[in-house]
């Protein structure tokens, strides 16, 4: 899978840095003008289900290498179910854990053979191989690791994924978001051609993890080659601070003020939701009401945003795992939340559904100078 020789890693810890490896030209992924697909303004709004399918660990806790259960793949059917009813195909985005144990993949190979998904992948630094950096909340973002050991590492995720589910990922996702300029040239390597790492609007370099301030929040083309789809998570920012009068940076600077641990210790993040001065909605059932998704949903389509992502953690489907969902009667509401929403979107909108790889399929005839698949 091009990956680097098992040999060149030493059993020795590897020195932290800042990646090296850089998309040799074209446009980075996280520059702030950077050019977004072409779509007419009279399109039908477009949902993609993206699930990070993903052992279960504390987010609280430590990251060890031995937290690797995948017992919350049998209960992914329950949120299937929903999905088939409104004919909408998820990708599944699959870590390490779930691609090398029977647990985790088997439930996900009917559905793959049933073609009711499409399947990607998810990078989790600590419990992929291979094991040469020092388990810190540094290096759990990935793009704080050398670019060759990030290579490496989805190189030996992607091999398990073809040798236990039977397809070849073509969308990414970081753990934890954690993506850097890098990230081109080795999606490029191995035969990746989508990202659905960028989460526009946060800063979280305050605790090691990657800047998004300035990242376009709808999808666009960027890499070396020119055929990278970068497809970032849906949020927006709502409130009187929001008002279209006010450039966009201005939400995007309070709320880092407001969300930083000392001030929100004192609760400011609630105070400005309640009193509707600024309040950043992300687009996923985990802790956002459903008239949250129907308000941020439709005030983005107000403002032009025609595709939308819904994600969630696989590990709210068995409560108990996520803060989420803890018991029972959460996990219905949970679940009463997707298919709320999927009534609002494919009724109320009248919109459709598409995966990462057909998104990018549509898009491609329409752009010139975008190269196709290798």
């Amino acid at each position: 899978m091009g990956g680097v020789k098992r040999s060149a890693f030493a059993a020795k810890q590897v020195q932290l840095r800042r990646p090296t490896m850089q998309a040799s030209d074209g446009m980075p992924l996280l520059a702030p003008n950077a050019r977004q697909i072409a779509e007419p303004s009279s399109a039908r709004p477009l949902l993609i289900v993206a699930v990070d399918t993903e052992a279960e660990f504390d987010w609280d806790g430590p990251f060890l290498r031995t937290l690797t259960n995948v017992r919350n793949l049998r209960h992914q059917a329950k949120a299937q179910e929903i999905f088939d009813r409104f004919g909408v195909r998820p990708v599944y985005l699959v870590d390490y854990a779930v691609a090398t144990q029977a647990e985790g993949y088997l439930p996900l190979k009917e559905i793959i053979q049933s073609q009711r998904c499409e399947i990607g992948a998810h990078l989790h630094p600590w419990i992929t191989p291979p094991f040469v950096e020092q388990l810190s909340d540094r290096t759990s973002f990935s793009q704080n690791l050398p670019a060759s050991v990030q290579k490496e590492k989805l190189s030996r995720l992607t091999e398990a994924i073809v040798s236990n589910l039977g397809v070849q990922p073509v969308s990414y996702r970081a753990g934890r978001y954690g993506v850097g300029e890098e990230i081109a040239e080795i999606l490029n390597s191995l035969d990746y051609s989508i990202d659905m790492s960028v989460q526009p609007g946060i800063d979280m370099r305050y605790r090691n993890g990657p800047d998004f301030r300035k990242a376009v929040d709808k999808p666009y083309w960027f890499g070396g080659r020119g055929a990278l789809l970068e497809i970032p998570a849906t949020c927006g920012f709502v409130g009187l601070i929001a008002h279209p009068a006010f450039p966009k940076s201005l939400s995007v600077q309070v709320y880092k003020q407001i969300a930083r641990p000392r001030l929100n210790q004192m609760r400011s993040l609630g105070m400005f939701a309640r009193l509707c001065l600024l309040e950043r909605i992300p687009l996923t059932p985990e802790g956002v009401t459903s008239s949250e998704l129907r308000r941020v949903t439709s005030m983005l389509l107000s403002h032009g945003q025609r595709v939308f992502v819904l994600s969630y953690h696989s590990s709210s489907l068995q409560p108990g795992n996520t803060e989420y969902v803890k018991s029972a009667a959460e996990l219905s509401q949970f679940l009463a939340r997707i298919e709320s929403y999927l009534e609002f979107f494919m009724g109320e909108l009248g919109g459709m559904s598409m995966t990462p790889a057909e998104l990018r399929a549509t898009l491609l005839p329409r752009e010139s100078g975008v190269a196709g698949p290798s």
